[in-house]
């Protein structure tokens, strides 16, 4: 089993939106993902993965996510580990 933590802090509250559309729950056999609201601008998403080569085959949120802190609209922090 391997996990992905991504923490956010948006820079409006309005780019909700889009992260909502890219990470949008899911659950099958590959894959567990949660969105989770902590304020009107910071949240976190979280993936399970059965390993960590799944999760390397998984990587469109994580590109999103980095995608606004390189345009400057959010900052972002990830953690992976393996159970």
């Amino acid at each position: 089993m391997y996990g992905r933590a991504i923490n956010f802090t948006l820079l409006a509250p309005s780019l909700w939106s889009v992260v909502e559309a890219v990470a949008q729950p899911i659950e099958t056999e590959e894959l567990k993902r949660n969105l989770f609201k902590s304020s009107d601008n910071t949240g976190f998403i979280i993936e399970i993965f059965p390993s960590k080569q799944v999760a390397g085959s998984n990587l469109d949120v994580l590109k999103a996510m980095q995608s606004l802190k390189e345009q400057a609209m959010a900052k972002v922090s990830v953690l992976e580990g393996s159970r």
